[in-house]
């Protein structure tokens, strides 16, 4: 390495020095130029060799000749007439030019230029430029033979010099490592005995200088340790004869509490045993009080007996339940309550909880609402208990509530068919609970503090209960509450059903308006109704739920809600007539709070609208529902002799039909359905073949499908409207799916209304009441068929018969005929998928969803239903799995046509 350096050094020193005698040379070559032109120019050759000898003499360069020639190239003048053994070669007329013949030579030219107005005093600031054509040349002979020379003893020099320092710096290294080196090495040594527990090693190696110290710091290091862990190890025997010492007391004392809490068990057995027995002993005449009094009050007393035998039966009604709190409390804490397994309608025992806890809330003027998922009719448990649990966090809800609300909330999450996890929450607008004081609740006897005891009443075991109850049932109960900010109390509880859980959609009830004072309760409307798969607006101000009567019409529906006192109630006969009067085929439903126990006076103000009390539930729903009955049907279901719509019907009262579709299996079912109806149809597959029927006939409605080939269901309505005959004849769009932009779009393209497939023939009469009949009172006949859970996998025979208007041999061909589209449908969904080809995937699963409308297979449609939908939204994250499943239920649907035609 050190060479190498040395080297570098020399060659960089040698190029430098040759540059710089370049340079030098270049520059004495521009000079002598210069101060040639004059003497060439005036052919002075004695007074520019002069000069020259002068540069020669004078200049630092190992100059051997200076030449100077003209611009013949003949030699003009030379600085050395004895050493001219240069010959003239002109390599070019501008430039210096530095040559080398050898290593000991160096040759530098230049041309010699003449300028105009040399000797002019201004000539100097006129600018530079030069003749076309040097005067002559002059030419720098160096000898650089001594200067080589030089260079070689000063490199050799240099070389001997690194070469000494070197070996001196070898020898210095030697020494740092004899003496630095191999102490280190020596303490490292020692320093990893030390630490692998060698704590008796010493260091006694010879060291200079500050190594001793070094030395001496690991030697007292060494001992330090050393002196540490033999008191170490004393100090550890120590404790461990102190820690047998304290186990073997632990143990003492581990004995005498086993002792006490057998003692304790014992104690709390007694107790236990004897509060069951006080409170058996104490309900025996309880039993004959209540019976006597309830007698008592048969009779006609004179008035101050009569309100004694009430307060007495008031009184005995809470002994009796204060008794059976602690029946229960004693059981639960003796280990001894017992749980019944037994098959309960969950659905009825929530409902008469929530009407007889609603009855206490209204009271108080409080707003109670139910929130509630579809429940499991059969769930199986201890339905005296459930009972119990939730009428106990009811009770507590509204007692600690003196205004606001109290809201009942119950979700399902299933685990499994069979299993579920039931959640209950109750929210209150009440007094909350602090933080430091929530954890006292779940104690027997205990409230938030004493003063709620004494202002509201109550023993405090009724929490304690119900938290022993859930417990029992494997539940958990929590709570959420601030101080004056309510309380939610959530019970979570796993049940068990004997039966899937199912919601049947009410007949002919697809759309609800709602009007409610209190905004708090628009979520139990929203979550009742969507259950039942119906549409509802729901409304607290009136100013928008008029706006909403007036603007929609096609409301099945309508429920208004109000307070119970006497100015609410005289205002509900004037809602429920507007709004009967804006929408007449509509149910104007009253909901009262109390209104069993409202005076005569106040019921009479309702006149003779149907009422329910409030809360609005799924049974009260049901039941009003059930009475009525104002549809009347064009379709008839048997033979007898349909009655006329109107007197004056064309051609003797039937109505003319034209039904556009591409699909022939809804035509084909549309056919069946109006044979016997008072409709002449007409069908036709294509809208070119539409617009041509149109011009020869008038049709009094026009059934119009939205998606078709070649003319879709928007281009043939315009082609319509242009002519005269059907010109302001009804168009209702009939398609499989429609969302709120679609349907605005279409009446916007010149349709007068909407039918959504399969065909409904309750709303299918609506439509012709509406756009052909008018409001003409109808004759009214209730339909016979049931409704069928549209969730069912595979072919729903009920459903098929129900679509072929009970004729087996039309649901059979129905069917048959969907299957036979089985195969191109999958080739071309498979196709277009493969493509992401998404607009033909959505054209494909239109057509075919519309053909699923009219079988009785509900899931596949719904199926086709949930691809078409999404695809419409553009959405595409999942389509392959949906495709996946519709085309697997296509396959089952075979399977099951297939079984269907072999029993038959």
């Amino acid at each position: 390495m050190t060479i190498g350096i040395c080297g570098y050094i020399v060659h960089a020193t040698s190029v430098e020095r040759d540059n710089l005698i370049e340079e030098q040379a270049k520059n004495l070559v521009d000079s002598i130029g210069y101060a040639s032109e004059y003497n060439l120019i005036s052919i002075n050759k004695t007074g520019l060799q002069s000069k020259l000898r002068d540069i020669n003499a004078t200049s630092s360069l190992p100059i051997a000749n200076i030449l100077v020639y003209d611009d013949t190239g003949e030699l003009f003048v030379a600085s050395n007439y004895t050493q001219i053994n240069h010959s003239y070669n002109e390599a070019g007329s501008y430039g210096v030019k530095v040559t080398r013949p050898d290593n000991l030579r160096l040759i530098v030219s230049s041309p010699i230029f003449a300028f105009d107005n040399s000797f002019n005093q201004t000539a100097q600031w006129q600018g530079t430029s030069h003749t076309a054509h040097p005067i002559g040349h002059v030419v720098l002979l160096l000898d650089l033979s001594a200067e080589t020379y030089q260079r070689f003893i000063t490199n050799l020099n240099l070389f001997v010099l690194i070469g000494i320092a070197a070996l001196l710096t070898a020898m210095l290294m030697i020494a740092l490592v004899n003496r630095v080196i191999r102490p280190v090495k020596a303490f490292v040594e020692a320093v990893k005995r030390i630490g692998s527990g060698d704590l008796r090693y010493r260091l006694d190696i010879p060291v200079q200088y500050e190594f001793n110290e070094l030395r001496d710091g690991i030697n007292v290091m060494a001992a330090q340790l050393q002196h540490n862990q033999s008191k170490l190890e004393s100090e550890i025997e120590d404790a461990t004869r102190d820690l047998q010492q304290n186990l073997l007391l632990v143990e003492e004392k581990n004995a005498e509490l086993d002792i006490a809490r057998k003692e304790a068990l014992e104690a709390s057995k007694v107790k236990s045993q004897f509060l069951a027995t006080m409170s058996h002993e104490v309900r025996t005449p309880l039993n004959a009080i209540v019976g006597f009094t309830k007698e008592l009050e048969k009779a006609e007393l004179p008035d101050p007996y009569e309100d004694y035998v009430k307060t007495i039966n008031a009184s005995a009604d809470s002994l009796i339940a204060i008794v059976n709190d602690v029946l229960d409390f004693s059981k639960i804490e003796a280990g001894k309550m017992e749980l019944d397994h037994s098959a309960f309608n969950l659905l009825r025992t929530v409902e008469e909880v929530t009407k007889l806890m609603a009855r206490d809330a209204f009271a108080k003027g409080l707003v109670f609402s139910v929130e509630s998922d579809a429940l499991p009719i059969a769930a199986i448990g201890d339905r005296h208990r459930f009972k119990q649990i939730l009428s106990n966090l009811l009770s507590n809800a509204i007692k600690f509530t003196p205004k606001g609300f109290v809201i009942l909330r119950l979700k399902i999450n299933s685990v499994s068919e069979s299993q579920h996890m039931l959640t209950v929450e109750i929210q209150d607008s009440g007094i909350g609970i602090s933080k430091d004081k929530q954890s006292k609740l779940f104690k027997a006897f205990h409230q938030a503090d004493a003063s709620t005891t004494r202002k509201y009443g109550g023993t405090g075991l009724g929490l304690a209960i119900t938290h022993g109850l859930v417990s029992k049932m494997n539940g958990k109960l929590s709570i959420e509450s601030s101080l004056g900010k309510g309380s939610t109390f959530t019970l979570n509880l796993p049940i068990t059903t004997s039966k899937p859980n199912r919601v049947e959609k009410l007949s002919r009830l697809n759309k609800a308006l709602v009007l409610d004072p209190h905004p708090v309760a628009y979520t139990g409307y929203r979550m009742l109704f969507q259950q039942l798969g119906i549409a509802a607006d729901i409304y607290s101000e009136i100013d928008d739920w008029e706006n909403q009567l007036r603007q929609q019409d096609n409301y099945d529906l309508i429920v208004i809600a109000s307070d119970s006192d006497e100015e609410s109630l005289e205002l509900l006969p004037l809602q429920a007539a507007y709004a009967a009067k804006q929408q007449t085929a509509a149910l104007v439903v009253l909901a009262v709070p109390l209104y069993t126990s409202l005076p005569e006076t106040h019921k009479s103000l309702l006149g003779d609208w149907p009422v329910t009390e409030k809360p609005f539930t799924f049974s009260k729903l049901e039941q009003v529902w059930s009475q009525h009955n104002k549809l009347s049907w064009l379709a008839e279901e048997d033979d007898t002799e349909v009655v006329d719509i109107s007197a004056n019907q064309p051609e003797q009262g039937r109505i003319k039909m034209l039904a556009v579709d591409d699909n022939e299996t809804n035509l084909k079912l549309l056919s069946a359905i109006l044979r016997k109806g008072r409709v002449n149809l007409t069908t036709t597959f294509s809208g070119k073949d539409a617009c041509c029927i149109a011009e020869e006939e008038e049709f009094d409605l026009i059934l119009m499908d939205v998606q078709m080939p070649e003319m879709d269901g928007i281009q043939t309505t315009a082609k319509i409207r242009q002519g005269i005959l059907n010109k302001h004849t009804p168009i209702i769009a009939f398609t499989a799916h429609a969302f709120k932009e679609e349907r605005e779009k279409l009446l916007r393209s010149g349709m007068d209304d909407y039918l959504a497939k399969p065909i409904d023939m309750v709303k299918f009469n609506q439509l012709v009441n509406k756009w052909v009949v008018g409001a003409s009172e109808q004759n009214i006949k209730p339909p016979t068929k049931a409704q069928v859970d549209n969730e069912k996998c595979g072919i729903d025979w009920t459903l098929a018969l129900q679509k072929a208007n009970n004729n087996h041999e039309i649901a059979v061909e129905m069917l048959t005929m969907l299957a036979s589209t089985f195969d191109d449908v999958e080739r071309d969904i498979k196709h277009a998928a493969s493509q992401n080809d998404f607009a033909t995937l959505l054209d494909v699963v239109h057509k075919f969803h519309g053909s699923t409308c009219y079988s009785g297979v509900p899931y596949l449609r719904s199926l086709a239903n949930n691809l078409e939908s999404q695809l419409k939204k553009d959405v595409h994250i999942n389509v392959d799995e949906l495709i996946e499943s519709l085309l697997q239920e296509m396959q089952v649907v075979k399977n099951g046509l297939a079984e269907l035609q072999s029993k038959s």
